[in-house]
This record gives C-alpha cells, structure tokens and sequence, in this order.
C-alpha cells in the first residue's frame, strides 16, 4: 500500500506492507481507511527534522470496512498511568510518544489500524472528506475549555497561521456565543473569518486573545491586545524557544494558556463537540479547505503549505 513519508528524496508516497497489528500498544486494531487528511503547521516543523521512516498524518478521518465513516482521536495512550486513570489521557506519561503521525506511521496512507478508543463516530450533516479538521478543532475547543471561556467574553484572533488554526479557535468561540475579532494577515484570512461569521479588525481590548500562529511578532501582539487580567490561548506549535517582551504580560497580569491536545469536558471528548460542529456549522469547512490533493501528489500539497502563497488548511486524500 501507499504511505507518505520524508525521504531522502523529498515527500512523496512510498510503498509499505499493509499493517497487520496496530503500531502501538497491544489493543485490537480497527482498519481505517482514510479518505481525508490535514496537513498542519506540526506537519511542516516535523519536516525541518529531516527523512524518518514514519507516515505523515494526525490530522484525518476515513471510513471502516463497513463504510461508517469516522474521524480519528490519534492518541493511544497507555491508560496505566495515574493521569489515564484519572480520566485525563491527554496528559499521559507517554506524551507525544502516544500521536500517530507525530511518534509513529499516521494516517496519509491506503489503510492504518487503530485501537477502538481511537473512533469518532461523525454526525448527520458531517462529510468525510471535511472531518480531517476535527483534530485541529478539538485542539481549539480543548484549549478554549482551558481557558475558561465564558459567553460574555470578547475574543480576539491574532496570527491565525498558515493552515487557519487560530480561525478555527474563533469558529469555536462563536459557536459558545462570543463576540469575535480576527487580525487577518492576508486577504485569505479576512475572507474565511467573515464566511464563519467573524469580525475582521481590532478595537480595544480582550478578554481571551488567541494566538494561532506561534511567532514572536505574532505572540507579543497578543500580550498588547488582552485587556489587563485577560487570558492569552497559546494554541500554535511552540518548537523553537521564543524571544518576546515580558513586561506586558507582567503589568497585566496575564495568564497564558498553552494548548496543545484534545481530553474531554462535562459534554463529553473534545473531538466528539468538534464534529458537532462541524456538523451544524458547515461553512467552518467550506471557508478552510482550500485545496485538496490526491495522495500521489502529497509532495506538492506539502510544497504549497510551506509556500508564500497563502493557503488554509491544504488537504490530501488518499
């Protein structure tokens, strides 16, 4: 079968043995096609380590050998530490040892097997081929839960990123009755925010800021929007230590945030409100997606994600 990895010659499909167990753990496998995957600004740091032998994708969703269609919680966690006794899996011991498409072979491939636990079931009204933005919209809904976002709050978005992350942390915000601002950094940014029924422009301050795009430039800007005592959400990937001005936070008495995986909430996982909305909000996709790829050419979807030309979320279907 097909599965996209870094090679020595660059990203591109290579041919692999069909799993027959899953990667890791010792549960049962289910077998997922895939039919949707996302490539992330996680995607594109994890290029700068150079060639692995692993299989690119955490962010996907596919169908079962009965044709349910599912998104994919790419955690398999050890449940016998005491956090995944707790209830609290995101923070098992394994860490990041733990995300297929991060650890170990992910899901931009013909076929993956995955524990049971793995499976979110999508609702009436959610394509396959747009649940791949479940991952990223749970990590947001996650970090918001966090953050202790309440109705009443203003929300602001600064550096949405590359792939529209933090936009999808103010979709997430406005689906909890928000008021939302989004600080675009092109033209493609203010055009999906307003197709999601977000502002575009700033004005005054707030009280969640939400940084998406984990630059300096981008992480400073936040610190001078939150309104004294306010919170900043920390949702990009962080893989570089960071040099910004201290003082604002200090005066403020800001709290950051850092959001970084998906557990669950009084309503249920993380993941599972992510397809719910998705499901009841269709236009959060169809702003997002902004170009789609056949396995084949995942090296070219890849090349665009980390272009200049600006782009949402680039997505590969197997």
């Amino acid at each position: 079968m097909r599965a996209v990895r870094h090679t020595p010659e660059g990203i591109r499909p290579v041919e692999v043995p069909v799993p027959t167990q899953v990667a890791v753990g010792d549960a049962e496998g289910v077998r997922i096609r895939p039919r949707s995957v996302g490539i992330c600004q996680t995607d594109l740091n994890m290029v700068g380590f150079g060639p692995r032998e692993m299989t690119f994708g955490h962010e996907f969703a596919g169908v079962l050998d009965d044709g349910t269609p599912v998104a994919i919680e790419p955690m398999v966690p050890c449940e016998v530490c005491e956090f995944c006794g707790m209830g609290d899996y995101h923070w098992c011991k394994k860490s990041h040892e733990m995300i297929a498409g991060v650890a170990f072979d992910g899901g931009m491939a013909d076929e993956i097997l995955l524990p049971e636990r793995c499976l979110v079931r999508l609702p009436h009204g959610l394509d396959v081929a747009n649940a791949c933005l479940c991952e990223p919209l749970a990590v947001n809904i996650h970090s918001l839960m966090l953050g202790r976002l309440e109705s009443r709050h203003r929300v602001a978005v600064v550096g949405p990123g590359v792939t529209g992350f933090g936009l999808l942390g103010g979709a997430a915000a406005r689906w909890r009755g928000c008021v939302v601002d989004v600080e675009p950094d092109h033209d493609l940014h203010a055009v999906a925010a307003e197709r999601m029924g977000l502002s575009v422009g700033l004005s005054g301050t707030y009280d969640v800021v939400i940084e998406g795009d984990g630059s300096e430039r981008s992480i400073t800007r936040a610190a001078e929007v939150a309104r004294p005592g306010g919170t900043v959400l920390l949702v990009a990937g962080y893989y570089q230590n960071k040099l910004f001005e201290v003082l604002p936070w200090v005066l403020k008495e800001l709290t950051a945030v850092w959001g970084t995986f998906y557990g669950h909430h009084g309503a249920g996982r993380a993941f599972d409100s992510a397809a719910a909305l998705l499901a009841h909000r269709p236009e959060i996709a169809e702003a997002m997606i902004t170009q789609r790829f056949p396995l084949d050419a995942a090296g070219e979807a890849f090349a665009l994600a980390a272009s200049d030309t600006p782009t949402l979320k680039v997505v590969v279907e197997p």
